[in-house]
């Protein structure tokens, strides 16, 4: 239902309950359960409340152009502001599409796998790889590489017992489809992270953690936006597994410093 009223924007003001439960494809009792979740009072206060954050978004668009935040002769004293309403409305609405309940699931798919692989390329491989990082820090046997050889082998060789975790903001990244289909041939469970647009391309699979989607594929000055929503996405999904073993993942923190750093020991 929160996905059907993200979609719907505006539109949501013409529709009668009845007419949104039709279209969420749930009962009308659902939509009034659905409102009261949301501390309203009823389906009223829901557009009412919809319309105040477009609004608002509204104001934050015509504030900053998220795919040209800057233009010739900006200085510092204007692009500073520009860029951070840029990260704030980019948080805002990644944090508006993101289901916590989803986010939860995949924290725990991921803290119970023997492997976790991370499948993506161009400039979210950086991310990708902080990522990686952060998961073998706490004792995941975790792995993340770009080249497309090695993605197709290593989806061939995992299994049930593993997770993959897709990384692509559009859905399109070459090869994309090749890989789904061999993780989905071998029964690998799979959390997807990208746009509403990039889910509807891929269907089928175990989770979907949702960014925001309001940075062009192309005419842009680069990857601003998208970057900063698939870093928080991945922040918020390692920040959910710590915490589901907070007490083994610290121990390995605390049992690993002594070895990643010098200070204090012989040189020799």
């Amino acid at each position: 239902m929160a996905q059907t009223v993200l979609t719907m924007g505006n539109r949501l003001q013409e529709l009668s309950i009845k007419e949104f439960a039709r279209a969420a494809a749930v009962s009308i009792a659902s939509v009034h359960r659905f409102c009261k979740k949301l501390d309203l009072e009823g389906y009223k206060e829901l557009k009412v409340e919809l319309a105040r954050s477009l609004a608002a978004r509204a104001d934050d668009a015509a504030a900053v152009d998220i795919n040209f935040p800057f233009g010739p002769g900006d200085q510092a004293t204007t692009i500073v502001p520009r860029m951070r309403s840029l990260y704030t409305a980019t948080l805002r609405d990644t944090c508006e599409m993101l289901d916590e309940e989803s986010l939860a699931y995949a924290a725990r798919l991921l803290g119970g796998a023997r492997q976790i692989v991370i499948f993506t390329q161009s400039h979210n491989l950086h991310p990708a790889q902080m990522f990686r990082d952060r998961l073998v820090s706490i004792g995941r046997d975790a792995q993340c590489r770009g080249d497309s050889e090695w993605q197709l082998r290593r989806a061939l060789a995992l299994g049930p017992q593993d997770v993959a975790v897709m990384i692509s903001y559009s859905g399109l990244a070459p090869g994309i489809d090749d890989r789904l289909e061999v993780l989905s041939a071998r029964h690998v469970p799979t959390v997807y992270i990208g746009t509403p647009d990039a889910r509807r391309r891929h269907p089928g699979l175990d989770a979907y953690l949702l960014v925001a989607d309001h940075e062009h594929l192309q005419n842009r000055i680069t990857q601003f936006a998208s970057h900063i929503a698939v870093q928080f996405v991945l922040d918020a999904l390692f920040s959910c597994m710590f915490a589901d073993s907070y007490d083994t993942s610290t121990a390995f923190l605390k049992a690993s410093l002594p070895y990643m750093s010098l200070l204090g020991r012989n040189p020799s």
